[in-house]
Parts: structure tokens; sequence; C-alpha cells
């Protein structure tokens, strides 16, 4: 894995296990995910389709989410997708003769702090145009700034629902979509959801993203998506947030923004795994 986590020069043609670079450019503006279009394929050559197996969904008994593939053999996607109060134990994700589970130790179902995990693939990827690792940020040191800084614009890409009055089951096939979206200050991300209800905690472990006005936004089946901002100097593409939660009124409705686990939180826990040594 040496090479995979750090920025360095781009190259000309840089290799199939070189993360962060799609496969084809990304437009100047990417499409909306609630009211969007369908997402080219390279543009996200490291997204990850999770089929999770649910019996207590009815009349469906799977329901979708996402991942961001970090490698060869490691997935990183949101824990809630994998584990919530609203399903038990029992609920089976992917297939688990495939993957082995490593949600955080900290995670809390019940406000969804610390909502991300790592999913270790009993067999490597093989790399190609249309499959490549994305990028993992700097680790977030004790004074260094939020990252993802207000104000900036990041992509998230999910297989969810595009229209909110939809379901995930309305389609028998997911289509990858994609949304530009805005990072909000700390202080109007809290305020918005202060004002709704008590309940809704925001904590330093989560950003915000959205417009004021609505209309753009993350939405059901989106859970676990890579946020990612391409890197200046690098010019690759870097995973910044995971698609957490949001609410409580339908997707991309006024100053409802979508909330995000801040990945750079948690890139030593990370890479503690990714430089663990293989368990097959």
């Amino acid at each position: 894995l040496t090479g995979l986590w750090l920025f360095s020069c781009m190259k000309p043609e840089p290799s199939l296990g070189t993360c962060g670079h799609p496969s084809r450019p990304l437009p100047p503006q990417a499409k909306r995910i609630v009211g969007g279009r369908s997402a080219r394929p390279g543009f996200f050559p490291w997204q990850v389709l999770l089929s999770v197996e649910d019996l207590s969904r009815v009349p469906e008994d799977r329901w979708f989410g996402s991942g961001a593939l970090l490698s060869e053999s490691w997935v990183l996607t949101a824990a809630h997708v994998l584990r919530s109060l609203r399903r038990d134990t029992s609920v089976v994700p992917v297939a688990a003769d495939h993957v082995k589970i490593f949600l955080h130790p900290d995670f809390q179902p019940n406000n969804y702090n610390n909502d991300i995990a790592l999913l270790r693939l009993s067999e490597r990827v093989e790399f190609n145009q249309l499959i490549r690792p994305v990028c993992l940020p700097p680790p977030h040191g004790q004074d260094d700034p939020p990252a993802p800084l207000p104000n900036s614009l990041g992509v998230v890409a999910g297989w969810g629902i595009s229209n909110p009055n939809a379901s995930t089951s309305s389609s028998p096939l997911p289509t990858l979509t994609s949304d530009p979206l805005p990072v909000v200050s700390q202080v109007e991300c809290e305020a918005s959801y202060a004002s709704r209800s008590v309940s809704y905690n925001i904590t330093d472990n989560m950003f915000c993203a959205g417009f004021f006005e609505g209309g753009q936004d993350t939405c059901l089946g989106d859970s676990g998506g890579a946020f990612v901002m391409e890197e200046e100097v690098s010019q690759r593409w870097v995973v910044f947030g995971l698609v957490s939660w949001g609410g409580p009124e339908e997707c991309g409705s006024r100053r409802v923004y979508g909330v995000y686990t801040r990945v750079a939180k948690y890139v030593v826990w990370i890479q503690s795994h990714l430089h663990a040594a293989p368990w097959w």
C-alpha cells in the first residue's frame, strides 16, 4: 500500500493503482443527486455499491448504500450503513463470506457520531480504467483548521433516489448520480439543526454541505458515499466526508443540509487497519 495515501507530484500517466485519478475527467459542474443526472462511467471509479440484506424491510428485503474504494482490499463507508438502531445485529451486509467489518469503536447509533467503518475484502479488486481508489486526506492535527473548509466545493456520488418523493425500491437497478455541494460553516450547520429539535446533535466529527435554499442534496440510498474534493496541487480527488444523515424534512428542503462524517478526524484509525497484517 506504500504510496497510496501520500500526495506527490502528478505523473503524466498515473498507474491504475494511483489514488484519486478518475479515468474520465469530471465536468466543471457535475449535476445533482436529488433532481439530477446520471454519472458517466469513469467519473467516480472508487464508488462502491453495497447491497445490504435486511429481512425487516417490507416488501423489499434489501437496500443499497455506498462506499469508497481505498485500495485493492479496503472499502470506506459509514457505520450506520451496516449497523443502526433501526436494524438489529442480524442484518447481513454484502455477503459475510466476502468481507470483514470494522465499525469505529466509538460509533453512536443514537446520534451517528463517529459514523465510519471499513470493509476488508476477501479477494483483491483488480484495478482497471473504471476501478480505481480514492485518496485519503492528511490526518487532522489538534491545531489544524477544520477540513474541509467552509465554502469549499465538493462532489458527492450515490446510488440513492433522485426524486424526494420516490423510494429506493422504485427501480430494479440503482443509477449512480452526482452532486456538487458547498461546505457550510459549522455555526450555520449547528444552528440549522438546533432550530428544528434538541435531539439533533452536530459534533466536531461532522460537517454540513448543501445550499440554504435547498434543491440539491443527498438522499435515501446515498449513505456511506464519499464527499470528494480535488487537491489543487496534485489534482487528485480526496475523500473528506461520508454521507451520514439529514432531516427531518424531505431531501433538498430549504436549510436542511446533508450531514457528513469528517474523514480527516479518522485517518490515523483508518491507516492502522490498512497497514495491519492480512487476515485471509
